[in-house]
């Protein structure tokens, strides 16, 4: 079968040389054929041999200008899942380890094309965390740092990000790195320029590598500092910095709405919801963060009869936090759904937005984006729409994240039906009205949705600094801009 192998990974690149359609749908076929007949540990390699296909037939039609902008980029979508099914499949972690590397880094680039930049930074940090030295990931995604740089209101931290990109370029281009099939002499290259263009930008600003990222306390108690600590590890801060650092200086929710603008006659609402969102999502982290530590009593729970069910369920304060934190989290969706509604002028009528329908619906079995969005070259905003492909949408379950019908199945089992808890497993079944998960599972489900919270609330702030841009450009109206100021809070 190995042989087999190599000979369909010529074939791909044969027909990716001469631009043949026919031969590349062909080569899919075969695929198929393939994963269907031939042992499971080898399905991985066959899908990430998929992946490329489709990606070779996307770069097919790269060439035209406006398929670069297209939001409805399907071969691309299609690479996607089929790299995330790869490494979902069991038999991956088994496999060659620059084998993983390339499917990582691979998934990286793809994702943050897309604008999906900050899971593209941990697609590129799995690679790298497997081999610190792998080329590709290292370039790839200090390219990746400088283009979240640039798309920051706050030049501070955007500054931050870049001589971070150094870091990873420079590693890219070093004598010790790795290249996965021998020297890439063109990536090297394009690695090189950006290096000293990145470079180049911190010295003319001046910037200070010995400034200290650590000075700050990240808290005032143990419990504090156990608990801005598991944030700072788990990437939960709404900070971009928190994606290139978990050093002290990435411990604040210092992310907001940048400036933006009004007509005279309208209501600065806008901080308003994002105010809202945002202490949802820290009470909800908060939530998450207290329920890890479910064996220990509350207050709440001392003389309160429960019946033992036999089946490994565990009932307490804890467990309810724990259960609140998830769908707290996953309600911001359709909060930012509404921001959208009202920013862009959606039209939508309240009563019927959310993240699935604010993009747009179907039309004689097509998708059609809503026109204000078509076209529009908004990177973090076009990360909002494949955000929400990866949670809600029914019509794209071929090309969503492999864990999502999961992950809304949960949330509708805990919002309208039963589901428990297990701390040990028990011969018990699911039915339509009560289904059973393990404790342990569902925390790093709920892990999942805090960070894609966290993710659709940084895209929604940058995608409105990018989107202020362009209507300081082409609007003629008076307005009045608007800066955010932060709320003085007091403490006794």
């Amino acid at each position: 079968m190995s042989s087999e192998l190599d000979l369909l990974g010529i074939e791909i690149d044969s027909a990716t040389e001469n631009n043949n359609v026919s031969d590349l749908t062909t080569l899919l076929e075969k695929c198929d054929s393939m994963i269907e007949s031939e042992d499971s540990h080898l399905r991985p390699i066959i899908l990430f041999y998929r992946a490329n296909i489709y990606s070779s037939l996307a770069a097919l039609k790269s060439y035209d200008p406006e398929y670069a902008w297209s939001w409805q980029q399907s071969e691309n979508v299609l690479e996607i899942l089929n790299l995330r099914r790869a490494i979902s499949d069991s038999k991956f972690p088994s496999l060659n380890p620059i084998f993983q590397c390339k499917v990582y880094t691979n998934l990286g680039n793809s994702l943050n094309q897309f604008g999906r930049f900050i899971e593209a930074i941990k697609a590129w940090d799995s690679a790298l965390n497997i081999m610190p030295n792998f080329a590709m990931a290292l370039g790839n995604k200090g390219i990746g740092l400088t283009h979240y740089a640039r798309a920051l209101y706050d030049y501070g931290h955007g500054n931050v990000m870049v001589a971070h990109a150094v870091d990873e370029l420079k590693g890219a281009i070093s004598k010790d790195a790795l290249w996965d099939s021998g020297l890439h002499p063109e990536a090297k290259e394009y690695f090189r320029e950006n290096y000293l263009s990145a470079e180049k930008h911190l010295e003319r600003i001046e910037y200070r590598f010995d400034f200290d990222l650590n000075q700050w306390p990240v808290g005032d108690s143990k419990k504090e500092v156990g608990y801005r600590s598991w944030c700072l590890d788990n990437n939960l801060f709404l900070s971009p910095l928190n994606d290139v650092t978990k050093l002290s200086v990435s411990a604040q929710d210092v992310l907001h709405l940048p400036s933006h603008t009004y007509n005279i006659d309208e209501e600065a609402r806008f901080p308003n919801y994002f105010n809202i969102m945002k202490q949802e999502y820290v009470t909800a982290r908060f939530m998450l963060f207290e329920s890890l530590d479910y064996y220990s009593e509350h207050i709440s729970d001392k003389d309160v009869l429960l019946m033992d069910g036999f089946d490994g369920a565990r009932f307490s304060y804890r467990i309810e936090q724990l259960k609140i934190a998830f769908r707290l989290a996953y309600s911001i969706f359709d909060k930012v759904a509404l921001f959208l509604n009202d920013y862009y002028s959606v039209g939508l009528e309240i009563s019927s937005v959310n993240f699935r329908k604010i993009w747009g619906k179907r039309k004689n079995k097509n998708f059609e984006l809503n026109s204000c969005f078509e076209g529009s070259q908004n990177w973090p905003l076009r990360g909002l729409y494949f955000l929400s492909k990866d949670l809600f949408d029914d019509d794209f379950d071929d090309v969503a994240l492999p864990e999502s019908k999961e992950l809304a199945g949960l949330r509708n089992r805990i919002e309208h039906r039963y589901l428990s808890l297990q701390t040990y497993e028990a011969s018990v079944s699911n039915t339509d009205i009560h289904s059973y998960i393990s404790l342990n599972d569902f925390q790093l489900k709920t892990l999942r949705i805090m960070s894609m919270a966290r993710e659709a609330l940084i895209y929604l702030s940058l995608a409105m600094h990018r989107e202020e841009k362009i209507r300081n450009i082409e609007n003629e109206k008076v307005s009045v801009p608007i800066q955010s100021s932060p709320i003085e809070r007091f403490y006794k």
